[in-house]
């Protein structure tokens, strides 16, 4: 490591500079948020929100919920109580912060607009520096988003060419061993070209980018730059390769290509395989690869920990600087084969070292290669090098702050995380030789699997041990084509019979001709043909459930736990033809499909292990008395399911029932009949009495009112409409002679769900997750995204927005998994869709209407439409359909009066970056289930407990412990242990 120890002392900081640069008041922020992780939370949340804010009183607000906190320097803490206690101190407060903010940008951020960039990049070429300006840009949102992104690209491409003219010669700058090297070098974002570019719809994406890049290619080809497209976040890795060979494919003879390898993933080495076979290949120009770390390791982490996926990063930072190590080699060897321009990116004086002595290794002079660095970081490393002698490309980003600011945010997070190099050499003055140890040999290891959950796990240990199904990483390649074979699998068994099952028969129904269930974005297609259950089955039904009470009921709570969790494991195997079954016949795209299969599973494991546990409560004990708390099932319960959720919600409920012990008629909704047959069948063969679990397939008016009034039910669980819900408490309130049990009913009744977008929301988030709110499954959720509220002088951009947003919506058959949306699940549901679109209409102002839907199926496109009175029909009914209302208010304190004027109270959302906006809402809002900064559907068993209040719904909450409660009756045994004086627990 002679080179790293010579790179090291030509990049010591001057002790001036070192002063200067730990004095900064950025420094000492810094410093302090790497000793204090809540301080570095609120700082930089207080970073994110500042360009929301539009006035100095909305900017001292903020810092004062953020910063005026025990765990800030106690300078800060007394600045800002002196500038709410003296006039104008708000104003004062709010410049300083600004200031501060943007020199912190400054840093990292060479400039905002491109004519200040080109005089910064000239200077810094006349000092030896080559430059590559990155305009920033987060994932856009809407076409309009990624024109605009074209179009600065474009400017600042002309401006760099235009500039570059007079700049002096450098000839270590201006060519290498394979050719000549553009003066003007730019990287753009594919997110931001298109906003279709991410694994689902990657076709349609590129096919965008393609087209707002064409000028631009052509331009840069003349001038001789080169144009580096950026790698970003994992979901969309594989479309920004299929991008590059797209303008590969278009544009071989140039203009010259780069692109980004990122070693902190497993699939490094392959991805860069890849790159030298094709740029060999494809290319006239060799291809430069910057290989560096990655940027997005705290986000890439927290998605795969939160949805229980493999991670596609290396756990530890030893392991990425191994990775790039043995990258750095193979881009050697590709550089020694003229197939690769290699661009080793990093602040690490050991990983740039091990690279160029790869180079060397293979022969190579030191001109066929660079170093690239980041603005603003370890300046002194970049002259550090450039004295050293290598060519030194300087990574710059440009723009203002909204889009930049997670570019920002990013950056100070490398700044302070505890292993970064840039924070220990130039910061902490880390030793040097610790700092330039090889990583260790078994730095780079195989993705360990999640361990998936089996029949064996402890019970007892639910709090601690349980974790929620993983969902289908379907932006895996091989993810989507196993779920395409799933659905060509079971489109060959379509037309299948569902009968009725009572006591083990296969019955026919009560005559006529047998209902079938429709694919619904394909309705000339058949998917089950159920036969109707009869008013005197369901009465068989609920007698054969009753005599087998005692038996069923009787066996341990531990055996009926094993069944279930048993259950739980063929599902399990048979997830992806469940998942596709769903698809077809509820019409509920793929993806979500697999997460309602997902959220059964969980419901079977989560309910097996809360019922060992339910029985296991204790009492308080005192010397010579026992006290025992016992749990006995209720009596035969009436499920009465949705088509909406198919599997997982009678899953739940038919599985809270039977594993507290009590026999369960179900009877599904006459549009998935097929998916509840293939649930019974997995619960039978699991080993659940035939007797104990009929399925009473058919029309809810033929058998509904029995098992809502028979006396020898006990519970019934519903999950439906209002009307049909208070129809159902109505009725089980009666108790009729010879009915010995009052009834229990838990009912799940739908809502109209609120959004509260406050004036300092972050729309980048919150659009995306009000359009997967308010369309995901055609709105087909009672949990849906149905009305927004937000501040009059937010509405005209929030609507921008998501008008923007819903265009680039795909809307298509479910089984698709680029499809987001897909048609409504019967005739009845689209005439009445339809309807309220037409209300819309007289009521608002329509902002957003897609009629550009497929033919054949009940598809209804989006509906977005801004209301004047909150209490118009399109914002108090519940629609169940894709039609969202944006409902202008006041203030925030409006809004949540709005918000809770309403007759449901199931799930309501925030997008607000205030604090005591997000107190007050958790105080205020009536709603089961409160979502901040992100959609309103997608509860998790464990997690989010589901369920709401006033006329959405009775009952405890599902995947909530409290559950299974209402399925069972508590019975206390209280026994006196004395004999004669004597008490064995003495």
């Amino acid at each position: 490591m002679a080179l790293a120890r010579e790179l090291a002392a030509a990049s010591t900081p001057s002790w001036p500079e070192r002063v200067r640069n730990r004095a900064s008041a950025d420094a000492v922020a810094m410093a302090w948020a790497t000793r204090q992780p809540a301080f570095k939370t609120h700082l930089f949340r207080f970073v994110d929100v500042v360009p929301a804010c539009r006035s100095s009183a909305e900017v001292a607000a903020h810092l004062r919920e953020e910063l005026d906190r025990p765990e800030s320097p106690a300078g800060v803490r007394l600045g800002l109580r002196l500038a709410a206690a003296v006039p104008r101190g708000d104003a004062v407060a709010a410049a300083v912060a600004r200031a501060g903010i943007r020199q912190m940008a400054r840093q990292f951020i060479i400039g905002e607009r491109i004519d200040e960039v080109v005089g910064e990049i000239g200077a810094r070429w006349e000092d030896g520096f080559a430059s590559t300006v990155d305009l920033l840009g987060e994932k856009t949102l809407t076409r309009a988003d990624g024109d605009a992104y074209a179009e600065r690209v474009g400017e600042s491409l002309g401006a760099l060419v235009a500039a570059a003219r007079s700049w002096p010669a450098r000839p270590k700058l201006e060519r290498d061993p394979f050719g000549p090297l553009g003066r003007a070098n730019l990287s753009i974002k594919p997110t931001a070209l298109a906003p279709r570019m991410h694994a689902l719809t990657e076709s349609l994406g590129v096919a965008e980018a393609v087209e707002r890049l064409g000028p631009i290619l052509d331009r840069a080809k003349a001038a001789g730059a080169t144009i580096h497209v950026d790698a970003e976040h994992d979901e969309t890795k594989d479309a920004t390769h299929a991008l590059l060979a797209e303008i590969g494919r278009r544009w071989p003879d140039g203009p010259a290509l780069g692109c980004v390898v990122q070693a902190y993933r497993h699939d490094a080495a392959d991805d860069l395989a890849h790159l030298l076979r094709w740029s060999g290949e494809a290319l006239a120009t060799p291809l430069q690869v910057r290989l560096v770390k990655g940027a997005y390791w705290d986000a890439e982490t927290i998605a795969a920990r939160a949805n229980g996926w493999d991670s596609p990063l290396f756990a530890v930072k030893s392991a990425s600087d191994a990775n790039y190590e043995l990258c750095a080699a193979e881009l050697a060897a590709g550089a020694a084969s003229g197939v690769v321009r290699p661009a080793f990116a990093s602040h690490n004086l050991r990983s740039i070292a091990a690279a160029v002595v790869a180079c060397r290794r293979e022969g190579l002079d030191d001109s066929a290669f660079e170093v690239q660095v980041l603005h603003g970081m370890a300046e002194p490393l970049h002259h550090g090098l450039r004295d050293v002698g290598f060519r030194t490309r300087v990574y710059s980003p440009m723009g203002d702050l909204i889009p930049g600011m997670g570019y920002l945010v990013r950056r100070l997070l490398e700044n302070t995380a505890n292993e970064s190099f840039v924070r220990q050499q130039w910061s902490e003055g880390a030793d040097l030789e610790a700092s330039l140890a090889p990583p260790s040999a078994a730095a780079t290891p195989v993705p360990v699997a999640t361990p998936s959950r089996s029949s064996e796990e402890d019970p007892m240990s639910v709090t601690s041990t349980f974790r929620n199904e993983p969902l289908a990483e379907v932006r895996r390649a091989p993810v989507r084509r196993r779920l395409a074979d799933a659905v060509a699998d079971v489109e060959r068994t379509l037309g299948f019979d569902v009968p009725v099952l009572v006591g083990g028969d296969r019955a026919a129904g009560r005559g006529g001709d047998p209902l079938p269930s429709l694919d619904p974005g394909r309705t000339d297609r058949v998917v089950a043909v159920q036969q109707l259950a009869s008013a005197d089955q369901a009465t068989e039904a609920v007698e054969v459930g009753h005599r087998a009470l005692r038996s069923w009921g009787g066996r341990p709570v531990e055996e009926r736990a094993a069944i279930l969790r048993g259950a739980a494991d063929l599902l399990r195997r048979r997830r992806d033809e469940l998942s596709a079954l769903i698809a077809i016949e509820a019409g509920k795209p793929i993806a979500e499909a697999d997460g309602d299969v997902a959220e059964a599973l969980d419901f079977w494991t989560y309910y097996a292990a809360v019922a060992v546990q339910l029985d296991a409560t204790a009492l308080a004990q005192v010397p010579g008395e026992r006290n025992d708390l016992h749990w006995r099932p209720r009596g035969v319960t009436a499920v009465i399911a949705p088509w909406n959720f198919p599997l997982a919600i009678p899953a739940g409920m038919v599985g809270a029932a039977l594993v507290t012990g009590n026999p369960v008629v179900f009877k599904p909704a006459e549009q998935t009949p097929g998916v509840a047959l293939r649930m019974v069948e997995l619960l039978h063969e699991a080993g659940v009495p035939v007797d104990a679990l009929s399925l009473l397939p058919g029309l809810g008016e033929d058998v509904g009112p029995v098992l809502v009034e028979h006396p020898l039910v006990a519970t019934i669980a519903f999950t439906g409409s209002r009307a049909v819900g208070l129809d159902i408490v109505r009725r089980a309130g009666a108790t009729p002679a010879g009915q010995r049990v009052v009834k229990r009913v838990s009912a799940e009744m739908g809502g109209k769900n609120p959004v509260i977008v406050d004036l300092d929301a972050d729309l980048d988030v919150a659009v995306p997750a009000l359009v997967a709110g308010a369309f995901g499954y055609a709105g087909q959720k009672c949990s849906a995204t149905s009305r927004v509220l937000v501040p009059h002088r937010l509405v005209d951009q929030l609507a921008d927005r998501l008008t923007g947003a819903v265009e680039v919506l795909t809307v298509g058959h479910p089984t698709d998994p680029a499809n987001a949306m897909g048609p409504l699940i019967d005739q009845e549901a689209f005439d009445r869709v339809h309807g309220y679109r037409s209300i819309a209409a007289e009521e608002g102002r329509v902002v957003a209407q897609r009629d550009d839907v497929p033919d054949g199926g009940w598809y209804v496109g989006p509906t977005v439409v801004v209301v004047g009175d909150r209490h118009a029909r399109v914002a108090t009914e519940e629609v169940f359909g894709p039609v969202l209302a944006i409902v202008p208010v006041a203030d925030f304190d409006e809004a949540l009066d709005a918000a809770n004027d309403a007759d449901h109270a199931l799930t309501a959302g925030l997008f607000s970056r205030t604090p005591s906006h997000i107190e007050a809402a958790a105080r205020r809002l009536e709603a089961g289930n409160l979502y901040v900064n992100r959609g309103t559907t997608g509860a998790m068993v464990a997690r989010q407990p589901f369920g709401g209040h006033k006329l959405s719904g009775s009952g405890a909450k599902t995947g909530g412990p409290g559950y299974l409660e209402q399925f069972a009756t508590p019975v206390v045994v209280t026994e006196n242990t004395q004999r004669q004086g004597f008490a064995p627990d003495l």
